[in-house]
């Protein structure tokens, strides 16, 4: 079950909204708690208190200025994990979207096939792929979210996990890309994968993780991979 939080300060537009929402989650089979705020500060209490949620959907404009998109910036600074969707009556704040790595952004009204596909986009984000290991020790499962990046040592793959363990299996970084979705994962050196989505910065030849690990990039593939992080930067944030 996820928990959805809806913050538009028009009364009208959110109970619409939220009989809109539930009605697509329950299509989808999806099981949903909706909580309606009508003032940024209030949503924003409730992350400070404690509470968790997956999915945000924030109106960008608030009394005239753009509360919304500082919001989500607020919350990014606290290291709030939920999804964004942001809705506004015009399209002009989408690309500022960008910088808090929202998900979606829907114009009002919102159309019933545009919300789909913000609901589809966060739902196939929700499911990681699983991928099957075997190693002396036996099969092991990781969660493609979960995998900071993959090392070839000693003719072994390195599992590098996002809870600083790692595991170690025999293959190939060759067939182990041709399991993993579709841009997700960049080759930056012979020696690694790398979990865009763990990418904190490029500096010249070498990628800086969130972990705080260091990864050398190949200057022959130096162009591709600063493409591949921002064509994954650009589908996290925002269509419409």
């Amino acid at each position: 079950m996820y928990d959805i939080a809806i913050c538009d300060d028009d009364a009208v537009f959110a109970a619409d909204f939220q009989r809109q929402l539930a009605g697509a989650l329950d299509g989808r089979g999806v099981q949903a708690g909706l909580t309606v705020f009508s003032q940024p500060e209030a949503l924003l209490a409730a992350v400070e208190s404690g509470k968790e949620y997956a999915l945000l959907f924030l109106d960008v404009v608030f009394s005239r200025t753009e509360q919304g998109i500082r919001l989500a910036g607020t919350l990014r600074q606290k290291q709030c994990p939920a999804a964004v969707v942001f809705m506004s009556t015009y399209a002009d704040f989408a690309v500022a979207s960008y910088d808090v790595e929202a998900l979606y952004y829907l114009t009002k009204p919102v159309d019933d096939e545009k919300l789909g596909a913000a609901l589809d986009r966060f739902l196939r984000r929700d499911q990681p792929v699983r991928l099957r290991f075997a190693s002396a020790r036996g099969v092991f499962y990781v969660a493609t979210t979960d995998v900071l990046y993959f090392e070839i040592y000693s003719h072994q793959i390195v599992v590098h996990k996002t809870d600083g363990t790692s595991d170690s299996c025999v293959g190939t970084l060759k067939e182990l890309e041709s399991h993993l979705p579709a841009g997700t994962f960049v080759r930056p050196h012979r020696s690694y994968l790398v979990n865009l989505d763990h990418i904190y910065k490029i500096v010249r030849y070498r990628l800086r993780l969130t972990s705080g690990d260091e990864i050398p990039v190949s200057r022959n593939l130096y162009q591709q991979v600063q493409r591949a992080f921002v064509d994954r930067a650009g589908r996290r944030a925002v269509a419409f």
